[in-house]
């Protein structure tokens, strides 16, 4: 089927990088601008957090009337408001300390008390070496003896007087320093995260918090007169339910920190749980489910996830957050959870859960091959120790998603096969536009700072490269499956023309040539070790096969996927500069901001510019949108002509708060 006449899908991903996100916030911006929709978005860490706005944008937007929906020049104005008070959100960050480091704040009192620590570092050097030298005695050497003797001072003062000392060395022999050490941390309630549990909040209230649309007076530190209306980004009580409903399927990862598996936060009804179990659950029964590398199975569990928790669950940065409860993810008052909330107290073995999922059995449309007895592959799931180990139960917590998945696109290309299954189409008829963000530059080095690295730089570059490759690995994968796919339609195509041809040619033979010809094509695909539609003569041999390369197109080639990679070109805000102390710069971030807006403008123009005999009518509204605000009709057809205009195209729409003075496809050559 030519790829014209293909359905066309949309998937959004957003990556992980803290600070990074406001790139992210940038490309919302340019699919704000253009119109763009999507069907799917995916997120990890940061970029669950942006993913929900996302959603939550695209949820309103489909709420305007129609007259304004249906001119995508109104629509942008409509939608303007909301997106400005996003980007308010994303640069008044820093006055949420998310991470305190205020000098009241938890890691400021901290440091005043470490400033009073009357240790000196002969006295620190002394301990480590004596401490970490295996052949040790029991007996300190004498040079050992006063550091030890200062240190128990500050201990005893530090941990609460002689008897926490004396109780941390008597019952934590094993770890003496460790618990030493939290102890300590606890006085200031850092024991478990640089960001106490309690001020948890404040990262949530950066979007649940009614905010006031971005004006030029925000970004000049003046006091603004717009006299707009403040606006919540996303309202309490908002859940992944209500953008599956508006056609918006949203999927955000998680890692439990127990199973040390990636899961998947997305609403899942109990029709669409026992239908994923029925397809996945063999890989849940292996006896050893080490078998399936990390990152590289979603599990997905019935639900209706709370928006912000879910993003919540995704973006606990280790070591400044804690791990994020199961239970506040799914909240136990919605009826939809109700399943969910029984599994993870007592799995399968509650005759609830089998009575409700046995009624979703029972209303679920079965593919070919699923009419097996439901009481049986029931009780062979309760009985499954690995499966049972896999799900995850009530005391179960979440760390970063994108420790595991920090490119989410399978999950985009998941929903899209849901999808499909669901509406019963065929994978061949359809064509995923998967635009992916990806907040790793290409990690270049200039040739002198490689002459003669200092350790610490070493370090950093290996880090650097690691990210990026991490992320670079995870698109190719993409691009190497849909290419197989591709090859793999073609074979399949030109098989069955092969077939018609061959059906033409047998009209002109007599029944006993006709017999003697397919029982000759019979035996050598049989020669050959093809097996799956021999038979057990020629008869119908020819059916059989048009059957078998139509099931072959139909579900088991790779969903076509046209990847979109929308790269910065730097990143001058790093991961943790979330505050003035850490880091963060106005400039640095409006840079960010600004450099994802147009590098997705560009993006947006590049990729449908060359799929124009492809392009549905979203594509061409969004191409209309680009190019207006681009100022530019005509499209190089050379590279160098595209490299020359990629430096000096200038954005057209003055309105953007960005444009006077802070992008630089904004602001005129002169400045």
């Amino acid at each position: 089927m030519p790829n014209g006449q293909k359905t066309k899908r949309r998937g959004f991903v957003m990556t992980g990088g803290g600070a990074k996100g406001l790139y992210e916030a940038g490309v919302v911006h340019a699919f704000h601008l253009t119109g763009i929709e999507f069907d799917a978005v995916t997120g990890s860490s940061i970029g669950a957090f942006n993913s929900v706005f996302f959603a939550e944008y695209l949820l309103r937007k489909r709420q305007l009337p129609p007259d304004v929906q249906s001119d995508p020049a109104r629509a942008v104005d409509a939608m303007d408001d909301l997106v400005k008070a996003y980007h308010h959100a994303w640069l008044s960050l820093p006055d949420k300390q998310i991470v305190d480091d205020s000098d009241t704040g938890p890691i400021g009192r901290l440091k005043d008390d470490l400033l009073q620590l009357d240790l000196r570092l002969p006295d620190l050097v002394h301990l480590a070496w004596w401490w970490t030298d295996p052949d040790r005695g029991s007996v300190p050497s004498p040079r050992v003896w006063p550091a030890l003797a200062r240190l128990g001072q500050e201990l005893v003062e530090r941990l609460g007087g002689a008897g926490k000392l004396l109780d941390i060395v008597k019952n934590h022999r094993q770890a003496p320093v460790q618990q030493a050490i939290r102890t300590y941390l606890a006085r200031f309630d850092l024991e478990h995260s640089l960001v106490p549990p309690q001020d948890d909040g404040r990262l949530a209230a950066v979007f649940s918090d009614p905010i006031t649309p971005l004006c030029l007076e925000h970004l000049r530190g003046l006091k603004a007169e717009s006299g707009a209306e403040p606006i919540t980004l996303l309202p309490p009580g908002r859940t992944l339910r209500d953008y599956a409903q508006a056609g918006i399927d949203v999927r955000l990862t998680r890692a439990n920190y127990r199973t040390g598996r990636l899961e998947v936060s997305a609403y899942l009804s109990a029709v669409d749980f026992v239908r994923w179990m029925q397809k996945h659950a063999f890989r849940l029964e292996k006896a050893d489910p080490d078998k399936i590398p990390l990152g590289s199975f979603r599990l997905q569990v019935p639900g209706n996830p709370d928006a912000i928790s879910a993003a919540f669950a995704s973006g606990r940065f280790p070591g400044v957050f804690v791990p994020f409860p199961v239970e506040d993810i799914y909240p136990a008052a919605d009826p939809d959870n109700a399943l969910l909330h029984k599994l993870l107290a007592h799995w399968l073995d509650d005759p609830d859960v089998r009575s409700q999922m046995a009624e979703a059995y029972r209303v679920m449309p079965l593919r070919a091959g699923q009419g097996k007895d439901w009481d049986e592959t029931y009780d062979r799931w309760l009985k499954s120790d690995s499966m049972r180990a896999f799900f995850p139960q009530a005391q179960d917590a979440y760390v970063d998603g994108g420790a595991i998945d920090n490119t989410p696109s399978n999950s985009a290309i998941d929903a899209t096969r849901e999808w499909l299954e669901q509406a019963g189409l065929s994978r061949q008829d359809v064509v995923l536009d998967l635009y992916v963000v990806l907040l790793h530059a290409e990690p270049r080095a200039r040739q002198v700072d490689v002459q003669d690295p200092a350790l610490h730089q070493v370090v950093q570059r290996t880090m650097e490269i690691q990210g990026a490759a991490k992320q670079s690995s995870a698109a190719v994968v993409v691009d190497t499956i849909n290419t197989f796919g591709r090859r793999g339609e073609n074979l399949a195509g030109s098989l069955l023309a092969l077939l018609d041809s061959y059906r033409e040619a047998l009209q002109s033979l007599d029944d006993s040539q006709r017999r003697v010809l397919l029982d000759r094509l019979r035996a050598d695909v049989n020669r050959r070790g093809v097996r799956g539609y021999q038979g057990q003569s020629g008869e119908g041999i020819l059916d059989r096969m048009a059957g078998w390369t139509e099931e072959i197109l139909s579900d088991l080639l790779p969903l076509q996927v046209q990847a979109v990679k929308i790269y910065p070109e730097q990143m001058p805000l790093s991961t943790l500069q979330l505050t003035g102390r850490l880091g963060y710069r106005q400039d640095n971030a409006l840079a960010m901001l600004t450099m994802g807006c147009y590098n997705t403008l560009w993006a947006i123009r590049s990729h449908l510019e060359a799929q124009m005999g492809d392009l549905d009518d979203q594509d061409r509204r969004g191409l209309a949108l680009a190019r207006k605000w681009m100022g530019v009709d005509t499209w190089p057809s050379d590279a160098a002509g595209k490299e020359d205009l990629h430096k000096k195209w200038r954005c057209r729409r003055t309105a953007c708060v960005f444009h006077p003075h802070h992008c630089p496809h904004g602001a005129s050559p002169s400045g």
